[in-house]
């Protein structure tokens, strides 16, 4: 390579970045899922009265998604 010609870019990687909001919605539904697979009455009962409702929610999304939790 001669001292004028430009280094060749790396094939797929050229131009594309990951917007920051890509990487904020992918923290978001991954602490989600961590929730609602690890949810055992604690952060329902953060909530309140609507706890019992929201523990219920989400042991129904566990089997949805086709975990066995009992």
């Amino acid at each position: 390579m001669h001292a004028t010609e430009a280094p060749a870019a790396e094939p797929g990687h050229a131009g594309r970045s990951v917007p920051v909001w890509a990487w904020l919605a992918a923290a978001m539904a991954a602490a989600l899922f961590w929730t609602v697979m690890m949810e055992a009455g604690g952060v329902s009962a953060a909530v309140g009265q609507g706890g019992p409702y929201l523990h219920e929610l989400f042991h129904d999304g566990r089997h949805l998604i086709g975990v066995p939790c009992h």
